[in-house]
């Protein structure tokens, strides 16, 4: 039997520190801005380089109309980028 004053290992209640958590609640529109941005830069690559490919396939010009079709979309892409988050 233990003596008064003192405690058992198992009958204290221990509560184990924890980490922070974020917020709960919408996302930060900071963050889906910069999210949406990358999405949108990709998109336009893959959607003027799918469209020049295609293109190349119907008119049988080699691959020039779609690497013509990635450097619109690269440029189309990076002006997208600038204006919104510029």
């Amino acid at each position: 039997m233990p003596t008064k004053g003192v405690q058992r290992v198992h009958d204290v209640d221990h509560e184990t520190p924890k980490a922070p958590r974020a917020p709960r609640g919408p996302a930060d529109p900071q963050y889906m801005k910069y999210a949406g941005a990358g999405l949108q830069f990709a998109l336009t690559f893959l959607a003027c380089g799918a469209l020049g490919w295609w293109l190349d396939g119907k008119f049988g010009t080699g691959p020039w109309l779609m690497i013509a079709g990635i450097l619109l979309g690269a440029v189309g892409a990076m002006y997208s980028l600038v204006r919104r988050l510029g």
